[in-house]
């Protein structure tokens, strides 16, 4: 599911027992998901000059963009989606940036669309672009809305005879939210589209949401680019059996060399997690030709000012040149809050650093382990590091967000049943985190290596751990039966809010185990975009970490999106539960009985054989009764 061009790396050496998961060759054994994190190995650098352009009242938040190569000129232009705090208020604009020196230096030229009060938009918002040239005209597609634009807007068609304009507005809009019919009974407003020109016709890839629990990606052709277009048509979105990450947001896109390319976002509350979605451009609007090019490693936070929030607004804005550099405009926010314009590239060919990834926290946590585990082990890491992070084993944690929704961050029961290593500013402290997420402090002192942290981690054969850095012993702990049980727990990294963490080397000597990750049930409803108000919230033994989720209606239906070889899904039964189906990557493997005449607690209903394949969208709906969900465990 991933093009990675791994082939062509060059590793360093390593004996035959020990593995660097720093390296970029391991980039897939570590967890990456949409809320938890991403740590990334990819290869963008940042070009000199950023930021191209800050946000200032009343527009504080220029957190969209797209990046357009003219190929008449040979300039560079930005056009800035540029709204003020919150995204209401103020009617937004698109301003302009132009580089004419190969995207060095930049002038603002102004703003280039905005509301007009004798059109459709009644002087609202026209913030966000996509821009295409052909047969002598630029051709723009863009944003629109009223005042109150969730309650009214869509697309519409502009065009020029210069890409700096002026833009002639067509009449009418292409889609006005309000007047299209529901897709799936729940998608009807359009924005964020990216117009591209093909062999034959012209297409639109767009998106619809479903706020703040679902988004989706739908296309639409029209012969010539003013239209009329078509209907519009679902591609990818959570509803669809398959593995799908939520909370992803797709704009813009970009084609090459026959493909279409559409990277995505994640609108939880870090946003530091994306993708890269693949299509052949004559297929695009065919759902089943869609796949995920690369999953996570696609972009990375540097530790700087106005790089403060992360990736946000959207995602990268990019385009492939003549000379095979993958060009990318990116927005974040800065320290104070305001929106910032960037600029990075990295080589199409390269997506990936050698050796060495970011794990970063910004309004929240992020968090990753391996999905292979080890027994005994002897482990040497490498971290820089500001701020305060966590290096984790013997995690036995429940995965999940804290709301199946926009802004979600960890569950809090993703940070218990764990022993760490915590480094601060402060110091060190080897730290017990309980079923309850108390923690308790085994031993600490003051920092030896800080920003630098040169780290030993030795577990025996009894199940002591030793902790050394830059070779001195710090702590050595007693021994541990537990390390002899089925599940020795997993071995990550936790990074914590306004953090920012890059693990140089991740070297473990040791006999590879399956890790054993556990997903509760607010992960599936996040899965399946389910609005929580359409659940209980239960809490009680006879649940595996003491909460669960009870459907409110029928037929109800919760996907678990993860990766691993072999599933077991827990759940509990009782008397007003019934059956229910469990399709994998949309086929049915399974019916459950879930009733029984008194309440009986959690264990396990069904087990996986060996699966092809990591990636799995794992589906259980009901089929009579109330639908009772608990947690699904993943072994790689």
């Amino acid at each position: 599911m991933r093009i990675l061009c791994v082939a062509a790396l060059a590793v360093a050496f390593q004996s035959a027992s020990a593995t660097d998961f720093a390296l970029s060759r391991y980039v897939d054994t570590w967890l990456r998901h949409p809320v938890y994190g991403d740590p990334s190995f990819d290869a963008f650098e940042r070009v000199p000059g950023n930021p191209i352009h800050r946000g200032t009242p009343p527009f504080e938040w220029p957190v969209n963009g797209f990046l357009f190569h003219d190929p008449v000129s040979g300039n560079h232009y930005i056009y800035v989606g540029d709204y003020t705090l919150g995204y209401g208020g103020k009617p937004s604009r698109c301003v302009l940036y132009r580089s004419t020196d190969g995207a060095q230096t930049w002038t603002n030229l102004g703003v280039v669309l905005k509301g007009d009060p004798a059109l459709f938009d009644k002087d609202g918002h026209t913030p966000d672009v996509s821009v295409v040239y052909d047969q002598g005209r630029y051709h723009m597609v863009y944003d629109w809305g009223e005042l109150n634009f969730n309650a009214e807007g869509g697309l519409a068609y502009a065009w020029s005879e210069k890409p700096e304009g002026p833009w002639h507005r067509a009449t009418q809009p292409i889609t006005r939210n309000t007047t299209l019919p529901k897709l799936l009974d729940r998608y009807q407003r359009t924005y964020a589209a990216t117009l591209i020109k093909r062999s034959h016709d012209w297409l639109i890839v767009a998106m619809m949401d479903f706020a703040p629990n679902a988004w989706a990606l739908f296309t639409m052709t029209a012969k010539q680019p003013e239209g009329p277009w078509s209907e519009r048509q679902l591609v990818r979105h959570v509803e669809r059996d398959e593995f799908h990450p939520p909370l992803m947001e797709f704009y813009p896109s970009f084609a090459h060399k026959g493909f279409l390319y559409v990277p995505a976002t994640s609108v939880a509350l870090n946003r530091n997690f994306n993708l890269l979605f693949q299509v052949p451009l004559e297929r695009a609007t065919e759902p089943d030709a869609w796949r995920i090019a690369q999953h996570g490693s696609l972009w990375h936070s540097e530790d700087v000012e106005h790089e403060s929030h992360g990736l946000w607004g959207q995602t990268i804005s990019g385009s492939v040149d003549a000379n095979g550099t993958l060009r990318a405009m990116f927005n974040s926010r800065d320290a104070r809050g305001m929106g910032t314009v960037n600029l990075a590239r990295r080589s199409w060919k390269q997506p990936l650093r050698e050796r060495g990834f970011v794990l970063s926290g910004h309004q929240g946590p992020s968090f990753t382990c391996l999905r292979e585990t080890f027994r005994q082990f002897n482990l040497d890491a490498t971290l820089r590091l500001r701020g305060t992070a966590s290096l984790i084993w013997d995690y036995r944690g429940a995965l999940g967000p804290n709301l199946p929704q926009s802004d979600a961050t960890l569950h809090p029961l993703a940070k218990t049943r764990f022993q760490a290593v915590q480094l601060s500013p402060a110091g060190w402290q080897v730290i017990r985190v309980n079923a309850e997420g108390k923690s308790t402090t085994l031993a600490s002192g003051a920092a030896t290596n800080h920003p630098t942290w040169r780290i030993h981690l030795q577990r025996k054969p009894d199940g002591s751990v030793v902790f050394r850095s830059d070779g001195k012993e710090l702590w050595s702990g007693p021994p541990d039966a537990n390390v002899a049980k089925d599940d020795p727990g997993a071995i990550g990294l936790w990074v914590e809010a306004h953090s920012h963490l890059t693990a140089e080397e991740f070297q473990i000597d040791g006999k590879p185990l399956p890790a054993k990750l556990s997903y509760l049930g607010m992960e599936a409803l996040l899965g399946a975009g389910e609005n929580l108000a359409n659940w209980q919230e239960r809490s009680g033994p006879e649940f595996r970490y003491g909460i669960g989720l009870v459907s409110k209606q029928s037929q109800a239906r919760v996907k678990w999106n993860v990766t691993g070889t072999r599933l077991t899904l827990w759940s509990p039964r009782g008397p007003d539960f019934g059956e229910a189906e469990i399709r994998v990557n949309g086929e049915r493997l399974a019916v459950v009985n879930l009733h029984s005449e008194k309440t009986e607690p959690s264990r396990p209903i069904w087990s996986s054989k060996k699966l092809r394949g990591s990636f799995h969208g794992v589906v259980l709906q009901a089929r009579t009764g109330q639908l009772p969900v608990d947690c699904l465990q993943a072994e790689d």
